[in-house]
């Protein structure tokens, strides 16, 4: 039995689909993000993923600004004000996490909101160290450092906590 053409192009157009779907990517399952990634022309914080996201605008609006105890999202200011630099690029994996329909792509295990292992480029984390270097923090990982929620401990430069961005590697987000 011979396929015929009518078959053969229903099993491309599936086939074609089924790729377009997987190359917009998945959003993350949780209350935090849209169910399914869509335009979104207003962001005005993580323009990046504009054409295709995860997030609204009324998602990331605390991302514009860097948190406080009145607007709890990530630890950022805990030690004073950060560098403009640093700022970008807390703000940069940020939007990624929330935004961007390829983060589900490194699901943690057990935990649907997180996500883990997320390969970095060594020019990015060196550029990223470089940028937050002499801004300050009192944790190493601000989601299991108990001290990152309110850093009762002492603040330090982050040259001085060791290879502080490759422990964070993404697991700072909720």
């Amino acid at each position: 039995m011979g396929v015929t053409s009518p078959t053969l192009l229903l099993i491309c157009i599936h086939l074609a689909a089924v790729h377009r779907a997987l190359s917009e990517g998945v959003c993350l399952q949780d209350s935090k993000h849209k169910t399914t990634p869509s335009p979104e022309p207003h962001l005005s914080e993580c323009g990046m993923y504009a054409d295709n996201s995860c997030c609204t605008e009324e998602d990331i609006q605390d991302i514009a600004y860097v948190p406080s105890n009145s607007n709890k999202n990530e630890p950022w200011d805990k030690c004073g004000p950060l560098s403009f630099e640093c700022e970008g690029f807390l703000k940069r994996v940020s939007c990624f996490y929330r935004c961007s329909p390829d983060a589900s792509r490194w699901p943690h295990p057990h935990r649907r909101s997180y996500i883990q292992a997320v390969p970095l480029c060594h020019s990015f984390c060196r550029d990223w160290f470089d940028a937050c270097r002499m801004d300050m923090t009192c944790a190493r990982n601000w989601a299991r450092d108990p001290r990152g929620q309110n850093c009762t401990g002492t603040c330090v430069q982050y040259q001085q906590v060791n290879q502080i961005l490759l422990h964070l590697s993404f697991h700072f987000f909720y």
